[in-house]
């Protein structure tokens, strides 16, 4: 009897953990933004998706790392490449069109005036992270690849790096928060081009069976403007 007893509360616990977690909906942002942008997004599409939702902090790399490896279901910020890994599913249309921004310390403005200017210059990027077409394309370029976006100030400071590229809307926050919006600014030489982004799952997704209704929520999102208001009402904070 105390046998059946134990078998049964063993099998409970276990249908109770699996029912929680086929109705959680795992992913993973920055550890720098905990409370960022990204998260107001991945609550929103979870709420869209009737599902609760974990999110574990990662830098961009692991991120990746943990999508394809099914470790977490669901990712945003990406960006479709042509040789993208064929395990990688990108679900259109894209969320949000966004532009990248070169800073420089606020003495060294001159230094960063024209594409050109690059090829002298030593440039802090995210490990992994794709930017606009003319720059990835650019051979010669000294580039500085690190996890973080604090890292990158850091670098820029201590003289390691000259310039650094990185989202606007996200660096002028952390720079306000370490009191350095005086010192590290935008460069005076900025790209034209805007990069699309993507809701992306995997194929060892638990969303993989249901990207039909992922990719309905997500285009109703687009067409309705939700992202764009999210973004608006996140940053007016």
């Amino acid at each position: 009897m105390l046998k059946e007893v134990s078998f049964f509360l063993i099998l409970l616990v276990a249908v109770s953990f699996n029912s929680v977690s086929a109705n959680t909906l795992f992913s993973s942002v920055s550890p720098e933004f905990p409370n960022g942008l990204h998260v107001k997004y991945l609550q929103f599409i979870a709420s869209k998706m009737n599902m609760e939702l974990d999110i574990v902090p990662m830098p961009f790399a692991r991120r990746v790392v943990a999508l394809q490896s099914g470790q977490i279901d669901l990712m945003v910020g990406m960006q479709r490449e042509k040789d993208t890994q064929d395990d990688i599913i990108y679900i259109y249309p894209g969320y949000e069109q966004l532009r990248h921004t070169f800073f420089v310390l606020a003495s060294n403005q001159t230094e960063l005036t024209n594409f050109d200017d690059l090829l002298q210059l030593n440039i802090g990027v995210t490990i992994h992270a794709k930017y606009y077409q003319h720059f990835q394309q650019q051979e010669g370029l000294h580039l500085i690849a690190v996890s973080t976006l604090k890292q990158k100030i850091e670098l820029l400071l201590k003289g390691r790096i000259d310039t650094f590229i990185h989202y606007q809307q996200s660096t002028e926050p952390l720079l306000k928060q370490m009191q350095l919006e005086n010192r590290v600014v935008i460069a005076p030489y900025q790209p034209t081009e805007y990069n699309e982004y993507y809701v992306t799952i995997s194929l060892k997704s638990r969303l993989y069976p249901y990207q039909e209704t992922l990719q309905k929520v997500i285009k109703e999102a687009v067409d309705n403007h939700d992202f764009i208001r999210i973004r608006e009402k996140h940053y007016l904070h």
